[in-house]
């Protein structure tokens, strides 16, 4: 018993003695300079994640103002970023955004309510259908082809026949473009669409079977495990849809003119204020970092049970 003990020992001594030799030649082979630097390195704090984000957010205005100053690819024709951020944060304060004109505001509103209620009916829409072609033959047999030869459409191409068949409703002082909001859906609708038809499509059919041995009806099956396996593609459908629904309403906003951040954009071309036009792209870029941000904070609250598995 004793030599066994012994014999243990003097194995764990001889893998220590090779791990300590390893390190030895290891430190060997390296440069004083890569020394000194993996210290200098372990000892820096590491950079928070807000930090990086806004460093990213300054080597962006950086390279603006590099291009600028420099004149790469005619960009000494374009605003300068001082002139810009000055203006923006203008804009911020309510100043109106040409003379005479409404504040960014609300245009903002007005964008963000096309954007809102476009996506919104493509996701009333495109859930429920895509969950029915995901999990039934014969319903992607009836309606899978139609849908799929419409996809490939850019939403914008809608929009002359948008205009002639939607009318615009005015609902007191207020105008609603039907177009446009046709525009937003279409765009909204198939990345919704079609992340739902692949959730569906790849729930393991052992969990059904397993809920269906239980004595799970269908509609059990459905809303215990079809819908929650389906829930992670749904929620990055909304998030894609979301991003091509600001594409697509400043499109439409080009075009049909009327309060909007595309109108604004429009405006500014027109009247030669580069300036106006970054507002503009600036502004649709924050509410659409926003609206990512939103749809991800409703995913992760409706995923909770997700969540809290992971933490376990």
């Amino acid at each position: 018993m004793g030599a066994a003990i012994g014999r243990q020992q003097l194995h764990r001594d001889e893998r220590l003695g090779d791990r300590q030799r390893v390190r030895r030649v290891t430190m060997s082979t390296q440069s004083m300079t890569e020394r000194i630097g993996d210290r200098f390195a372990e000892s820096l704090p590491s950079p928070t994640r807000g930090f990086r984000k806004l460093l990213s957010l300054v080597g962006f205005v950086a390279v603006w103002w590099l291009c600028y100053r420099f004149g790469v690819l005619n960009f000494d024709h374009f605003a300068s970023p001082v002139t810009t951020l000055v203006e923006f944060a203008g804009a911020l304060a309510g100043q109106p955004l040409t003379e005479g004109g409404d504040t960014i505001y609300l245009h903002a509103v007005y964008s963000a309510a096309r954007v809102a209620i476009g996506v919104g009916f493509a996701a009333v829409f495109a859930i429920p259908v895509g969950l029915v072609v995901g999990t039934s033959q014969r319903w992607e047999n009836l309606l899978y082809p139609a849908l799929e030869a419409f996809r490939p459409i850019p939403p914008i191409a809608w929009l002359p026949i948008a205009i002639i068949v939607f009318p615009t409703l005015a609902l007191g002082s207020v105008s609603v473009p039907l177009p446009a909001l046709f525009v937003v859906f279409v765009g909204a609708f198939f990345p919704i669409f079609t992340n739902t038809i692949e959730g569906a499509r790849n729930i393991e059919t052992e969990y059904r079977r397993a809920a269906e041995s239980l004595g799970a009806s269908s509609g059990d099956v459905f809303r215990h495990v079809v819908l929650p396996a389906t829930l992670p593609s749904i929620i990055t459908g909304l998030s894609l849809g979301v991003g091509l629904g600001w594409i697509t309403v400043v499109a439409a906003e080009l075009l049909t003119g009327g309060p909007g951040l595309g109108y604004i954009i429009m405006q500014g071309s027109r009247l030669l204020q580069n300036q106006i036009v970054v507002i503009g792209m600036l502004a649709v870029g924050a509410l659409g970092y926003a609206s990512s941000l939103l749809v991800e904070r409703l995913g992760h609250w409706l995923m909770s049970w997700s969540t809290t598995e992971e933490r376990s």
